[in-house]
């Protein structure tokens, strides 16, 4: 009934490593956050890894641990919020999955990352306010993100929201 991997795209702060892991509870499947992956794999955090390697460095492994998945079935992969705008990792996903765009208010969004501000390495307060990096950002992957096959709009997503689309679609 669901495709083998279901992608999770989406900003920082769009729900995708809870929702996926949500998702892959309930509909009986393995859970992968990329970004989990690529800690364990460097043993470094995301932000430790740009600060040391930098963000080409970081793209490479996420790319690598991209590829990992399309070794995995029956799986809920949360993606990385940049990953779908690098190399041709968009056509990748498209290509090997379905891909769930998790479009989630620029505010509500704020609000979530700011919290967590130091963790997240692309976005950094001394500069600018996070709202306006925020925006910068969403323009930016805008492309990326709306070539996924569903997207989902909200500011308080729930694993019912997706599981209610994916039926449905699954009827079309």
């Amino acid at each position: 009934m669901f495709p083998e991997r279901i992608y999770l795209l989406g900003m920082p702060g769009s729900g995708k490593s809870t929702l996926s892991k949500q998702l892959a509870k309930e509909i009986n499947y393995h859970f992968l956050d990329l970004d989990e992956w690529i800690v364990q794999h460097e043993r470094n955090s995301i932000s430790e890894i740009f600060a040391i390697k930098g963000e080409e460095y970081f793209r490479e492994i996420e790319r690598k641990a991209l590829l990992h998945s399309l070794t995995l079935q029956k799986i809920v992969i949360a993606t990385g919020g940049g990953t779908p705008c690098f190399f041709d990792n968009m056509q990748i996903i498209k290509n090997n999955g379905f891909s769930i765009f998790l479009d989630v208010p620029l505010e509500v969004l704020a609000q979530r990352v700011s919290k967590e501000v130091n963790t997240r390495p692309l976005l950094n307060t001394e500069n600018k306010e996070v709202i306006d990096q925020l925006t910068e950002k969403y323009n930016h992957r805008l492309p990326f993100y709306r070539q996924a096959e569903l997207t989902i709009t909200g500011a308080n997503l729930s694993v019912q929201d997706i599981l209610q689309w994916l039926t449905y679609m699954d009827k079309i």
